[in-house]
């Protein structure tokens, strides 16, 4: 237990301090007198119970002791879905800046006029010739465009799904690594913590990994005694 506290203190406390942002709560709006008071009730109760948690307080509110092997699978999963989300999370949005680019495009072509043909050159600037090389190219951009439309609409519902299992996910990982917290405290608070602090958790996995191998270890040499 001691050994446990001791590993998991070493190598959390080396980190830097850092905390969620709190909920604005200029951002609540409403359309109505009875939806106002709805939202309004909502938000009061949850700035209530919110409140930010440091890096050293959440490090104290971990046992190690109380967790298990099942824990350390949940961690895992959970940091390979964040990870899984935020690299689809920086597609989503290289790709939407793609699809933009290619619409100014688009656009200039639109805006493009057939200039009067140089009579010195006129096989190469034959206004047929150059409609039909200005429709071939708006042809392909077209078609870029829709594949660029495409991706963006594929990632964006890909997206949308990791990041409602990794919600999901963040959520159980609160309750059980500050189990011991007190019971007034939001998950909302916990779960904020961990999404502006991700190295923690994955040192949390690295300090439960370390105490879970050391048990089997100490197990192992005790059933050959």
């Amino acid at each position: 237990m001691k050994f446990a506290v001791t590993v998991l203190a070493s190598i959390l406390f080396a980190c830097s301090v850092t905390v969620a942002n709190p909920v604005d709560p200029s951002a609540t709006t409403s359309a109505g007198a009875s939806t106002s008071t709805i939202i309004s009730t909502a938000t009061t109760s949850t700035e209530s119970e919110y409140r930010i948690i440091s890096y050293e307080e959440a490090t104290n509110l971990v046992d190690l002791s109380q967790l298990l092997e099942s824990d350390a699978r949940l961690i895992k999963g959970y940091l390979q879905t964040d990870r899984k989300y935020q690299e689809m999370k920086k597609a989503y949005v290289l790709t939407k800046f793609e699809e933009l680019d290619q619409k100014k495009m688009m656009e200039r072509l639109n805006e493009e006029h057939l200039e009067p043909a140089d009579k010195s050159r006129q096989s190469k600037d034959d206004p047929v010739y150059k409609e039909f090389q200005n429709s071939e190219q708006k042809l392909k951009e077209s078609e870029k465009l829709e594949r660029l439309r495409e991706k963006r609409l594929k990632l964006g519902h890909d997206l949308f799904d990791f990041k409602l299992e990794s919600d999901f996910d963040r959520k159980k990982l609160a309750k059980r690594l500050f189990q011991n917290g007190p019971s007034t405290e939001s998950l909302y608070s916990y779960t904020k913590f961990i999404v502006s602090n991700p190295s923690f958790v994955e040192n949390i996995y690295k300090s439960l990994t370390l105490q879970l191998n050391q048990q089997s270890e100490s197990e192992r040499e005790d059933s050959f005694d």
